[in-house]
């Protein structure tokens, strides 16, 4: 998929990953709000999702999306909003038994509890870059929406560097890559599958089965273009090169 980038194509890249972290962690941190909606309706934010080429999962979760919109008017029909809108509570809030709990723990640990082993080590990850939860110790820091909002940030980061390249080198750069990486592969990844198969059984809408279609397969494109960038000589050297 990736053999070799200039710097502007590392950076259209990095702008590809913002723009699908955005939309995941939007519909999986809280529930969809009419704004976000709006917006993500009327421009057709997901024929833009990246790497649909690349992947039939991520394209099946494409095609779920738009069917379930082109049959709901979620932007103009209270009662389709309000369907979404609930879907979303029932699943990750309550006051329901949870199928599908947003939490890592519940899907890594035999008891599940929360607040244990499992999120204080994402915590830590989060510590290292000064980013903490907003509702501290009172919503888990390894809840879905949290740790791919995480990403998010990160990879802001990524793009910040590349901007500023000029006075800084790739150790940074490699650095959150290789703790984007780790992240991936210690977290989301270890958890995600399962949840996403429970989200995909348990939703009363084809819009949050196809979201956890795409955020499934997104997830190990996502590990391999971490990898293969890694893998990338000058990025693997830590220093500047003359990419055009």
């Amino acid at each position: 998929m990736i053999e070799k980038l200039t710097l502007s194509e590392l950076g259209h890249l990095f702008y590809a990953r913002q723009y699908a972290y955005d939309i995941l962690r939007r519909f999986f941190i809280e529930e969809p709000s009419k704004e976000y909606l709006k917006q993500f309706v009327q421009k057709n934010m997901i024929d833009f999702f990246p790497f649909k080429e690349d992947s039939a999962g991520i394209q099946e979760g494409i095609e779920d999306i738009k069917a379930y919109l082109a049959t709901h008017d979620v932007v103009h029909i209270g009662h389709h909003f309000d369907e979404l809108h609930w879907d979303y509570t029932r699943m990750f809030i309550g006051p329901f038994t949870l199928k599908s709990p947003p939490w890592e723990s519940s899907y890594v640990r035999k008891d599940k509890l929360l607040f244990q082993g499992t999120t204080m080590n994402v915590r830590r990850f989060y510590d290292k870059y000064g980013m903490a939860v907003s509702d501290f110790n009172i919503e888990a820091d390894d809840h879905i929406g949290i740790e791919l909002d995480f990403i998010f940030k990160l990879n802001e980061l990524c793009i910040q560097e590349i901007e500023g390249i000029e006075q800084n080198d790739f150790k940074l750069l490699k650095q959150l890559l290789q703790d984007q990486q780790a992240f991936l592969n210690d977290h989301l990844l270890k958890f995600t599958p399962e949840f996403c198969k429970s989200v995909k059984k348990d939703a009363n809408t084809q819009f949050f089965s196809g979201l956890a279609k795409l955020l499934h397969h997104y997830l190990l494109i996502d590990s391999m273009v971490l990898k293969k960038l890694l893998n990338i000589e000058f990025i693997k050297r830590g220093q500047v090169e003359c990419l055009i």
